[in-house]
Order: C-alpha cells, then structure tokens, then sequence
C-alpha cells in the first residue's frame, strides 16, 4: 500500500450469519490495519450502519431472514454508492447473481472460497475512491466559493448572476467590461495544477471547443484561466429552457417534436465527429431550446466539457457521477466497460434521449437510482420495445430508436446515418399511409377521382395522419394503377391528409375534371 494510505483509520462491517465466515474475514482485515465490526444478519447489520461510523459493507448475499440483497436495497435508499461503499460476498459464481447484487447499488462483488489479497485490493479500491469523491467536493466548493456575481475574471468578465449549476461548474451571466456584451460564463469546479502538461492539454481542449462554430452548437467565445488555476468558459448568453425541463413539463412529445429538436442535434453531432470531436456527454439537460428573435434554435451544450474536466479529475483520482465520467443514464456500453469509442457514443446517448422524449421516460430505470445499476443495465439489459409504452409510434420510428441503441457500436448508425433515418420515419408518418394507397387504387373510379378515407387503425393501433407540404405528397404514385388504359397523372390539392381519423379528401388526376 502507498505512504499516504492508513487503513486504520478506516471502519469495515462484515455481515455474514456463518460465524466462522465473519471471524475469518475480520482477522485478515484487522492484520492488514483496518478496524472491524460484525454483524450475524441483516438487521444487526442495518444497526450498526446506522450508529454511523461505517465506511465499507462486506455483504454476504445468503442469509436467513433479510437477504443480502434486501438489507443493499434498504441500505441504498439511505445511503449513496459513494457515501457508503457495499461489497457483496457470495458462493455463488453465476453472473446473473452478480448482475442481481450490481443493479441494487452494490460497489463490488467477491465470490467464496475468498482470495483475501482480492478483497483486500477490493476493500482499498473502494475506499480510497470514497476518498476521493470527499475531496473533490471539497475541491468544488473551494473553487465555487472563491467567484461568484460581481467577481472579475481574466480582468475583463464580471459575474453577474448565477443561471444554474450542474456535473461540471457553475453558469453566470456575465458582462464583457471592454464590449459592454452580456455572455455567459461557466467556471469549471475542477481545479488544474500547475504543470505545464496539464495546462497544454486544457488550452488544447479548450481551442476545440471553440473551433467548433454550428448554428446547433452554443457559441464558445472564449477560453482562459482565473487566479487559483480554474478554468472557465465564455459562451453566447442563450434565453430559453432546456430540453430537461419540457419533458418535466410535458412528459413525453410527439414525434414531430422530437424530429424539430433532434434532427439539428444530429447535424451539429455530424460535423463535431468530422472534426474528431465527441461530446461525450449528451443529455436533455445539454440540448438547450434558445428562444432568439426569429424562433426556437436547438443549441447542444458543453461540447468538449466532459474530457476537459474529466482528464483532470481522473489524474486526480477523482470521479464524476460516482465514479463514470459523462451521465450513466445515458452512456454507451462500450464507455461504461472502458473500451475504445468514437463518435457512436454520442448517437447511442442521442438514442437513449429520444427514447425518453417518446417514452417518458429513459429504456434503463433503477429502483434504487443508482448509476452502478443503470450502468449494468445498460450493459446487459434489453431495451423494452418502444411501441409497447406509445402503440401509436410508427413502426419505422421504432426501428430508428432501437438501431441508435444497438449494444454494438458497429451494429449503430453514424449521427448523419441516424439523421437520415429519422427524417425518412418522420416523413412516412406524414405521408399518406400504405392503406391509404391502397385504398385508393382500388377504388378509383372511371373519371379518375378518388375519395379517400384515413384508416381507424395501422397494426392494431390509432394513429391520425398528418399534414405535409404539396411538393413531397407524391400523387401520380398513388394512382399508378388508375382505370384501364389511363396514365393518370396528378395535381396536388390543397388538403393532403387527414388531420382526424375518419375525415377524408379528394384526389383528382389531369384530364379527368
């Protein structure tokens, strides 16, 4: 173990109804330095955590009475995964066991025969992450509370309100004292130390968030450095709310909503991968609905933020969102098990958020709310079929989620692929549906004039059709197979579809009036 490490001054709870099993563990514990604490079930256990004092759970899973498991559950509705680490010990070796023990908010697992140099590693590990969850807080606070409205950063913005705060930093408005120009400024809470190295890789991160200039991306005006070594950003002052905020309001939106919102998404996304830029951390609470003069502008938010605090943090030993850098609600399975990603990630992130706008809610959800079970879910976890919480999405929407949610960043679409897809589903929504056509080269009459009526159903499930403009509703299709010796060709009418179930229109080719 390091110099700076002092196992005594940390407190173990062995929980464990097998008392040979509780004596065992305790002694190698103790001989390597830790204080340790028995419990002989789950409601002793739950005591004993509750006198305060405890720093890590050995939690045996079998156990008469209150399992294992259901003393996690009543633990981690008390206790966050960093506030209290739990580390499960079973004789099962069965993944599905193990996948049972992670969802419910354990930390880690051991399996019996226990290697003790394992769990001591295990035991070390999580503490030494406890520690360095309470540190950065204190880091975050120390840099949060040294600005604040009417401090002067880089001697030329001063900090006039604070907008909001999130993961990354607090957000002013602020007011550019050489232009008299209202920006917003985000002071980024983790501090950077002095090396060179360091400092090189955050100019370096922050010139590629200002080189990325898209209409659908918030503008980065400037990037620098305050007294105490913190790092902050200058960006374009937006009005409006953000995307977290409608789905709060509305619940879930219909998927021409989500097609206004996400499709400009999918271009900024695009052109940042082009220049090998991953946002990393995509989210409703990054995708900002700025209300300017001529309208609502989609805008993504904090482009390059998750690396360039994350790389820092992590040099620090420190950890984002319990210890996953980026939100795990929305994080791809190839990030969450350390692997190599690209520009993918995002769309798998981008996939999750467009679930939720049409769900209600995110495809991963945890009882507990913890991010190790989200995270688990999102590793081994099917996603339940959209059309299964709205029957009234198409099947082809449906399609597009599930392909942008692909566990294999191989298997998933690239973001202009993704926006393709989503603009093709969008657009069979509004086009006349395939019974529609059908209907009408039945029915066509002599004189070439057809009238039409919206089905009451497509598969079993309502749906109205929608309208569209003239120039997409292509007519002379839809009556390929007019009356015998005809080519019919078509002119649009005013009214394309049906904005009701039921309602019908006219469909008159050239020549028959």
């Amino acid at each position: 173990m390091s110099e700076d490490w002092s196992a005594a001054q940390h407190t173990v709870l062995v929980v464990d109804d097998n008392q040979n099993n509780r004596d065992l563990i305790g002694r190698r514990l103790e001989r390597a330095g830790y204080r340790v604490l028995q419990a002989e079930n789950g409601p002793e256990g739950l005591d004993a955590v509750q006198r305060g004092g405890i720093d890590l759970v050995i939690l045996d899973v079998m156990m008469p009475g209150l399992s294992g498991i259901d003393v996690l559950q009543i633990l981690r509705k008390r206790h966050s995964a960093a506030e209290l680490p739990v580390i499960m010990a079973t004789a099962k070796d069965q993944s599905e066991d193990m996948v049972e023990a992670l969802r419910g908010g354990a930390n880690d697992y051991v399996t019996k025969p226990l290697d003790f140099p394992v769990v001591l590693a295990r035991v070390e590990a999580q503490l030494r992450t406890r520690a360095a969850s309470k540190g950065q807080a204190t880091q975050r606070g120390t840099v949060l509370t040294a600005v604040g409205p009417g401090s002067v950063l880089a001697g030329k913005y001063r900090l006039e309100e604070e907008l909001g705060s999130g993961s990354f930093g607090a957000v002013y408005s602020a007011t550019h004292l050489g232009f008299d120009q209202q920006v917003a400024v985000k002071v980024l809470q983790t501090p950077v130390d002095e090396s060179s190295e360091t400092l090189a890789r955050f100019r370096q991160e922050g010139r590629s968030a200002f080189r990325l200039q898209h209409p659908n991306v918030v503008q980065v005006l400037d990037f620098n450095f305050s007294e105490g070594s913190f790092a902050f950003l200058v960006m374009e002052l937006l009005r409006g709310h953000n995307l977290e905020q409608e789905l709060k309001s509305r619940g879930h939106l219909s998927a021409e909503r989500c097609g206004e919102i996400l499709l400009p998404i999918c271009d900024a996304l695009t052109e940042a991968h082009a220049m090998g830029i991953i946002h990393r951390d995509i989210k409703p609470a990054n995708i900002y609905l700025h209300q300017s003069r001529r309208g609502e502008v989609v805008k993504v938010l904090d482009f390059g933020i998750a690396k360039l605090v994350g790389d820092a943090a992590m040099e620090q030993h420190l950890t984002l969102d319990d210890g996953i850098l980026g939100t795990p609600a929305y994080m791809a399975p190839e990030r969450l098990s350390g692997g190599e990603y690209d520009g993918r990630s995002d769309v798998y992130a981008l996939g999750v958020v467009l679930y939720q706008m049409l769900a209600g809610r995110p495809p991963f959800v945890s009882d507990t709310n913890e991010a190790m079970a989200v995270a688990m879910m999102h590793l081994t976890h099917q996603v339940e079929p959209l059309r299964a919480l709205r029957p009234d999405i198409s099947p082809a929407l449906e399609s597009v989620v599930l392909a942008a949610l692909e566990k294999d960043p191989k298997s998933r679409p690239t973001a202009v692929d993704l926006s393709r897809n989503l603009n093709e589903a969008l657009m069979d929504d509004t086009i006349v549906l395939p019974e529609v056509r059908r209907a009408a080269r039945e029915t066509a009459t002599n004189d070439h004039t057809t009238t039409v009526t919206a089905p009451l159903s497509v598969d079993d499930n309502p749906r109205p059709a929608l309208p569209m403009p003239a120039e997409d509703f292509e007519l002379p299709q839809l009556l390929a197979a007019g009356s015998a010796g005809a080519s019919p060709t078509a002119e649009p009418l005013p009214v394309f579809a049906p904005r009701e179930l039921g309602e019908s229109w006219r469909i008159s080719p050239k020549g028959s009036e």
